[in-house]
Order: structure tokens, then C-alpha cells, then sequence
């Protein structure tokens, strides 16, 4: 992909965010909680002081066309949840979510166009990488697949990019990416996560459409996911991608609630630099995916692996 030129304006990392997340409660016990994604924008700026990189914050307040929305989604679907506020995720009508599902989708998008403009070569969008969402049907705290609408969104465009690797290394399988995006050649999709818990899928590869599965056993940790990444990086050099989407979810954190997995921060953190020195110079749009400690590790996690995507 031949990037924009670029000028003085270029920032180490893009941070796509809204206050009006922290609304995004599906109720006062679910894991789900908001206000993880300020508590993560809090960290980072922190962090990013102290490594002198340079942050610039967009609001996050781009409703795609359901057009868009289309791209990956029924438009029955689409309708329940934007015109009825009804989605399986929560109770009763609740058309506060479907809104901020709907934001949710166009954070992403505009992370994307940060980067295919040449502002910055990492993006982050802490609330992205909706990863279960399916054609027709939310799914595991999950309304519209956003990284797939993205990833639809840049190759049916003009946006020059013509192949995208997207490796997932949340907790969970992500079964909405991959189902969503399969069939697509112009992607390439990998998974590393926890096989003993929910959904229950992606224990195997499909090499022919670019899918790759790394379904880990109980208990696995650093070493594993090393080993997962650094089998990613070379299925993506044999790929060659003009643009990374990574789906860091925290959950696979040794602390956290959700999964067996038991990554150290630092392990984590790893894995994702090994990412950015392998491709030192394509585009890198984060999500965070999920984690269930929203007021210390979660946000914490997120903030670190963001500042060792940066270029």
C-alpha cells in the first residue's frame, strides 16, 4: 500500500475515543462495564508521557450509513437493534446501547481512515473488535462486528489497501471475524485463545481461506502465546498485508475472571511488540476486545500493549 506523504502532522499513535461509552452497561453485575475505556484512555496518556510518545485523541462521533453496516450484517438485524433497541446482549428495549453499538462501529472506522491518511501508523479504539457478532445475531457481549464492517469498508474502497491480517488474541475464539470474513481472499484472520471456554469453536485451521486457529489448553500462558504470535508473523510475511488489525482483548490475563489463560502483562506486552518489529512500518489498527477488571488490569493491559504497538 502506498501511504499518503507524510507531513509534520504524523503522531505516534491515534486514540479514538467518547465519554459517551462509559454508558455501555448492560447492567450493574454484567462483566461488561463501561467505564473500563475511560479508566484505559486514563492510563495510556499516563503511560505515554513518561515514553515521551505523542498521542492525538479524536472523537469518537461517526454514525456509519447502514449501508455500512450492510456490509457484514442483515438489514433485519441492523433494524432490531438501531430502530427497536432490542439485542440478546441485554433487557428490554434499550435503544441508549444500540446507539452506542452504532458509534461503536464508526470509532473504528475513523481509527482506519487515520491511517490510511499516513496520520499515525498505529490506531487505537479501545471499545473495537466486536469479535462474535454474527450476520444476523449478537453474541457474547458483542453487537456489531465492527473489524469485519472495517476491514469491508477499506477493501471495497479506494482506500489502496488490498490485503488485511487481523490476529485476535482475546480470550475467547472470535468467531464473528472469522465467520464474517472467511470467504473474503483479501483476508486473513487468526486466533489465539482459551479452547475450554465459550464460544467453543476454532480448533482447527482452514488454510485455503486464510483462517488459522491456536486453541490452547487450560492453564496455558506466555510461552504459549509467543509461540501462537510468532506463528501469525510468518503466516502474514507469506500474506503480505497493506494493514494489521489486532484484537487485543485482556481477558487472557492470568487475574482475569473469564478464561483459564494465564498471561503475565509483560507476556502480553511481548507479544505485541514482536508484532510491531515484524512490520515496523504498516498500519496497525488496535481494538481492545474484552476484559473483565475494568478498573486496574484491564485498562492497564490495554494501555501497555497500545504503546508497544507504536511505531
Amino acid at each position: 500500500m502506498c501511504l499518503p506523504a507524510l507531513g509534520d502532522y504524523m503522531t505516534n499513535l491515534i486514540l479514538v475515543h467518547s465519554e459517551v461509552y462509559a454508558g455501555w452497561v448492560f447492567s450493574d453485575s454484567h462483566p461488561t462495564q463501561g467505564r473500563r475505556f475511560d479508566n484505559a484512555r486514563e492510563r495510556l496518556l499516563e503511560f505515554a508521557l513518561g515514553t515521551g510518545i505523542e498521542i492525538l485523541e479524536v472523537e469518537s462521533d461517526h454514525f456509519p450509513e447502514r449501508s455500512q453496516l450492510e456490509r457484514v450484517h442483515s438489514t433485519t438485524y441492523i433494524a432490531t437493534v438501531l430502530d427497536e433497541g432490542m439485542s440478546g446482549e441485554w433487557s428490554g428495549e434499550r435503544h441508549d446501547l444500540g446507539n452506542i453499538a452504532h458509534r461503536m462501529v464508526g470509532g473504528t472506522i475513523l481509527a482506519a481512515n487515520a491511517l490510511i491518511k499516513g496520520k499515525t501508523r498505529t490506531a487505537v479504539h479501545f471499545p473495537g473488535a466486536k469479535h462474535h457478532a454474527q450476520r444476523d445475531h449478537s453474541s457474547g457481549f458483542c453487537v456489531f462486528a465492527d473489524l469485519a464492517i472495517t476491514a469491508k469498508y477499506l477493501l471495497d474502497g479506494d482506500s489502496g489497501v488490498r490485503r488485511i491480517s487481523i490476529i485476535d488474541i482475546d480470550a475467547h475464539h472470535g468467531d464473528g471475524t472469522e465467520a464474517l470474513l472467511r470467504d473474503d481472499p483479501r483476508v486473513q484472520t487468526m486466533s489465539v485463545h482459551d479452547r475450554t471456554i465459550f464460544p467453543g469453536t476454532g480448533h482447527a485451521d482452514d488454510t485455503e481461506r486464510e483462517v488459522f486457529n491456536e486453541a490452547l489448553p487450560y492453564g496455558s500462558g506466555d510461552s504459549q502465546l509467543t509461540a501462537a504470535v510468532a506463528r501469525f508473523i510468518g503466516e502474514a510475511q507469506r500474506f503480505a498485508p497493506d494493514l494489521l488489525m489486532l484484537a487485543l482483548g485482556a481477558d487472557g490475563h492470568d487475574t482475569d475472571p473469564l478464561s483459564t489463560l494465564t498471561y503475565s502483562i509483560d507476556g502480553m506486552v511481548d507479544a505485541v511488540g514482536m508484532i510491531r518489529e515484524a512490520f515496523p512500518d504498516l498500519p496497525i489498527l488496535i481494538g481492545g476486545a474484552g476484559g473483565y477488571q475494568p478498573d486496574d488490569v484491564t485498562p492497564e493491559v490495554w494501555a501497555r500493549m497500545a504503546i508497544a504497538a507504536c511505531a
